[in-house]
């Protein structure tokens, strides 16, 4: 395999003007002596033209942007015919496998972002696609990020339908539930699945979303994702004994610890066989064929590989079952953390936390934080949204809030007080507002 990467990343650097310049003029004989590349080094630092092969953007049908979001800039994708064909093909695959579409009648509906946002665009393809085959009872509603338009789809048409997918990013869930509650739409327990896209979640929101919807907790594929990106493509997908696995995980916090350093269990996929996943500094680094071909792309993110091997005789034979030898974990963006005065508190903790709190609380799913400046200090200005019957206060949520992070965090726990006491004003604010009063067209995040 290791062979084959460096024949192709030999021919990169013979047909691409980018590469060869970055490589520099003498091809080395081991791939990893290759440079890792990244988004800034290389794909915003050079001609767009220069980054395919030839030079040359002939035969491209697509131009789309790696995110309308992205604090480090969109990088406008060309992409082949055939970069997208492997996808809508696996679309199709994945809706059989996960929710068996040939044998049950699907609404499905897409709430994510469209415009030059190039993941919207392929999924709303797909999707079409798979509906336009005529092969199943698959009808498909692409309202976007109008949360409210998606509900009304909902509620006019879910009861003609075996089942409901809503295509979503996982921060959206809790809007789309709250609309769903002010508007009185029962749907059938065990009826409703979120294949998502975008964030990283916890095993804990998996579980949440189960009772909220009507499913066993060890349900697989209610909540469901792959891993990748506009830059990289599909580079690895959950699936049934992947996702079995992170659920042992999540339920051994100790072993979690043992293999992740994290009692928060990371993502754990299986890496699709069109790309080479390597592990440098715990960043995936992915090397992939494509219009504008990547050899060692510093994607970001964090993560690591897991051996089957090294799981025998810790995991019960019965959860490794149908595993391959080695399997992918993804613990998010590499900066995906609120940067409190140099400690990391990491979104996810925090989202844990909030879920964890007893339905008294009525905390509606979702948070966001704003790191804002006054007189040159940082504030952290949190909201935290809450279901409309809830009692607790703004005050409550904060002591909450900052009671964990202090039992969490040992380093801000030494930090918070003396920071506090210094600068005399509070460094955490936290705000409550009603969820189902969110504006339900935009894309949340939970940093913002």
């Amino acid at each position: 395999m290791a062979n084959d990467y460096l024949k192709f990343a030999h021919e990169v650097w013979d047909s691409v003007p980018a590469y060869r310049r970055t490589a520099g003029e003498i091809f080395p004989e081991r791939f990893d002596s290759l440079p890792v590349i990244t988004k800034h080094s290389y794909l915003l630092s050079n001609p767009l033209e220069e980054l395919c092969r030839g030079g040359s953007l002939d035969g491209i049908h697509l131009i789309g942007a790696s995110s309308g979001f992205s604090k480090s800039g969109a990088v406008f994708w060309p992409k082949r015919p055939c970069d997208e064909k492997a996808y809508v093909l696996g679309i199709e695959q994945m809706f059989i496998d996960h929710y068996h579409i040939d044998s049950r009648s699907t609404l499905c509906i897409e709430c994510l972002a469209f415009g030059m946002w190039i993941g919207g665009m392929q999924i709303a393809t797909a999707i079409r696609l798979v509906g336009l085959s005529g092969k199943y009872n698959f009808t498909i509603a692409t309202p976007g990020l109008d949360l409210r338009a998606a509900v009304e789809v909902i509620k006019s048409y879910h009861d003609r339908y075996d089942q409901l997918l809503i295509i979503t990013n996982p921060s959206n869930i809790p809007i789309i539930s709250a609309l769903l509650r002010k508007e009185d739409v029962k749907l059938k327990p065990a009826s409703t699945y979120f294949p998502v896209v975008g964030e990283y979640f916890t095993e804990n929101l998996r579980e949440h979303i189960c009772a909220e919807y009507g499913h066993p907790a060890d349900a697989t594929s209610v909540l469901w994702t792959g891993y990748g990106s506009a830059d990289t493509g599909a580079v690895s997908v959950e699936t049934v004994p992947s996702i079995r696995l992170r659920k042992w995980f999540a339920g051994h916090p100790a072993e979690s610890r043992r293999f992740f350093g994290t009692e928060d269990t990371p993502m754990i996929l299986e890496m699709t066989p069109d790309c080479l996943v390597e592990i440098i500094d715990s960043h995936i680094v992915v090397t992939k064929d494509q219009f504008i071909p990547l050899v060692r792309y510093d994607t970001n993110d964090c993560g690591g590989m897991l051996k089957r091997s090294d799981l025998q005789g810790i995991v019960p034979d019965s959860i490794l079952e149908g595993l391959p030898t080695e399997i992918m974990f993804v613990c998010g963006r590499a900066d995906n953390a609120v940067i409190f005065y140099g400690t990391n508190l990491m979104i996810s903790d925090i989202q844990n936390h909030l879920l964890s709190l007893p339905d008294s609380e009525g905390y509606g799913g979702l948070y966001t934080v704003h790191e804002a400046k006054e007189e040159e200090i940082s504030i952290f200005e949190f909201i935290i949204y809450t279901r409309g019957e809830s009692h607790a206060s703004s005050e409550r949520f904060k002591t909450l809030l900052i009671d964990f992070l202090c039992s969490n965090n040992a380093e801000f726990s030494i930090k918070y007080g003396n920071l506090v006491k210094s600068f005399g004003k509070p460094l955490i604010t936290v705000t409550t507002k009603d969820i189902s009063s969110l504006q339900a067209n935009l894309k949340h995040r939970f940093v913002i």
